[in-house]
């Protein structure tokens, strides 16, 4: 509740106080706007506050601010990871700069369809994104009668992406384990082996804790998924686990992550990236790596060559999700069938 006026201010319009400049109106968190000088009168304070409310009304409600809008709410800030803020973040530039002056009810399909089609001739994956954060907002928007239209990005199909990654090989693989061994970056190297062994994204390699080390197994929770998988262990996955825990010891301060920088922190996102990066740079220019791969190839290596049920041992819902990793072509028995003989001379067809 706000504070009561004092009598010599009740006078004043909601929101309007006195300021080394005059008067002026100011709302928390959203800002201050100045009405007249410190010798104006009473009624011209009032006619430029009643002149200020009729532009406040009178101004368009915008895509750009229903992007403000759901930003600012608890539907972002509170129940979003902060990897998928980022995300949302950076698709919503591209929104901005392209339908960011436009009134929300204003949008169609066909509008979208364009934008669509025009972005997806370079960057298929990012107008999906970009279509699939738009319609987000549209129906976070619609429930809080910020618009009053249907989702328009519901009538546009997703565009086909092309197949992200590529199958890492054993030599390529083994040459930047050895690589990062050889240059002090043993973290890493766990990284790679629990990635690889456990089918695992970066961003669950990362969040592993010591807790998650089991008498089984090592326990992966998929963020991405809210799936949770026991990996049972194999000489090789705790050997992984064995050598993360004696990474980076040097520090005092040591937190609980199993994968921890020089600091003895658990490293973000663009921290472990940042020197996986660089020593991919430098791998290949020394001629040690042939061509870079990323650490998400690790989870396409783990998939493919994983001899069993993929689907389960990858985690995904679908098998049409989990084929988007597997890179290894499917073993099918050809016919086995006699020769076809011809006619009484007993000839073979050939």
């Amino acid at each position: 509740m706000a504070r009561p006026r004092t009598p010599k201010n009740a006078w004043m319009p909601r929101w309007v106080e006195v300021y080394p400049r005059g008067y002026r109106i100011k709302i928390r968190r959203q800002g201050a706007w100045h009405l007249c000088g410190p010798n104006a009168t009473k009624a011209e304070v009032w006619a430029e506050y009643e002149h200020w409310q009729q532009g406040q009304q009178a101004k368009s409600f915008t895509i750009a601010d229903l992007v403000d809008l759901y930003f600012a709410s608890p539907q972002y800030t509170k129940e979003l990871r902060p990897q998928t803020q980022k995300d949302y973040l950076r698709y919503s530039k591209k929104i901005r700069a392209v339908f960011g002056n436009a009134k929300p009810n204003s949008i169609t399909s066909p509008v979208i369809q364009v934008f669509m089609d025009a972005r997806g001739q370079e960057y298929p994956t990012a107008a999906n994104r970009e279509r699939t954060f738009l319609g987000i907002i549209f129906r976070w928007g619609k429930a809080r009668g910020l618009v009053s239209i249907e989702d328009p990005t519901k009538a546009v199909k997703p565009l086909k992406e092309r197949r992200g990654g590529r199958y890492v090989e054993d030599s390529e693989y083994l040459a930047f384990y050895s690589w990062l061994g050889s240059h002090g970056h043993t973290a890493h190297q766990a990284a790679m082996e629990i990635s690889y062994l456990c089918g695992a994204r970066q961003q669950d390699v990362l969040a592993l804790k010591r807790q998650n080390v089991t008498e089984e197994g090592l326990l992966i929770h998929q963020q991405k998924t809210g799936k949770k998988q026991l990996k049972l262990w194999t000489e090789r996955l705790r050997d992984a686990v064995d050598l993360a825990l004696k990474a980076n010891k040097g520090s005092k301060a040591q937190s609980m992550h199993l994968i921890r920088s020089k600091i003895g922190h658990g490293y973000t996102r663009d921290g472990f990236n940042s020197s996986w990066n660089r020593e991919q740079r430098a791998a290949t220019k020394a001629g040690a790596l042939p061509t870079r791969f990323r650490f998400h190839d690790l989870k396409i290596k783990g998939i493919s060559d994983f001899k069993g049920d993929k689907q389960e041992f990858s985690g995904h819902k679908t098998r049409s999700m989990m084929e988007r990793y597997n890179h290894t072509a499917d073993k099918v028995v050809s016919l086995d069938k006699a020769r076809i003989k011809r006619g009484e001379d007993d000839s073979e067809i050939t």
